[in-house]
């Protein structure tokens, strides 16, 4: 028997961002959260196509469990293991310049930055009205790619964290989460594997 926790984090990852209470650091679980879940339905992925039945499975969902069981191994990167999925079951990789996966990337850029602080140092220069503002370009590059979706203020001489800690912000990890899950089951070829994965695809909204 196996046990499947990603919609679960998903779960977490949308009450913080529905949430009413006026908390802004609910967005920073959001982000941890959407990310974690990706990884583990990528990883549990993995677990259900082991499961498939003997009669029912697919020579390239056999091929999935090899490749994707050596990734594992290797510990490699979030990315990687849903470029190399795709790639086994589409024979292509994800397009890096198209939607979704760019807010995919930019939403684990997000992550590890939050994942793996650091002082928050930028330069100023005084002038006779003071310290001068902080510009978008002293912030890391990240947060211009946030910006331009308009998903969090324009900077005012603040952390990038506290930029982030934004509704906005919460609400698009959740739906760049579910889409990367849609889009990944999209890829798989018809068959029984794809239709039990289907039940795993996370919704950003309830179904009405």
């Amino acid at each position: 028997m196996s046990y499947f926790h990603a919609g679960h984090l998903f779960r977490i990852a949308k009450r913080a961002a529905a949430s009413s209470i006026k908390d802004p650091d609910f967005s920073i679980i959001s982000i941890m959260f959407s990310v974690s879940a990706l990884e583990a339905f990528i990883n549990e992925s993995v677990e259900l196509a082991r499961i498939v039945p003997t009669s029912e499975r697919q020579k390239a969902v056999e091929g999935y469990v090899a490749v994707m069981s050596e990734l594992e191994e290797r510990k490699e990167a979030l990315l990687i293991k849903f470029h190399m999925g795709l790639l086994v079951f589409s024979g292509s990789t994800w397009d890096e310049d198209t939607q979704p996966f760019q807010d995919f990337k930019l939403l684990v850029t997000t992550r590890n930055h939050i994942v793996h602080m650091k002082a928050d140092r930028w330069e100023s220069k005084l002038t006779p009205r003071g310290p001068e503002p902080r510009s978008l370009s002293q912030y890391p590059k990240f947060i211009a790619a946030l910006q331009q979706r308009k998903i969090v203020g324009t900077p005012a001489s603040r952390s990038w964290l506290a930029l982030v800690n934004d509704k906005r912000v919460a609400r698009w990890a959740c739906e760049t989460a579910a889409k990367i899950t849609d889009a990944f089951v999209e890829g798989v070829p018809d068959g029984y594997y794809k239709q039990s994965l289907r039940e795993y695809v996370f919704r950003a909204k309830r179904r009405s």
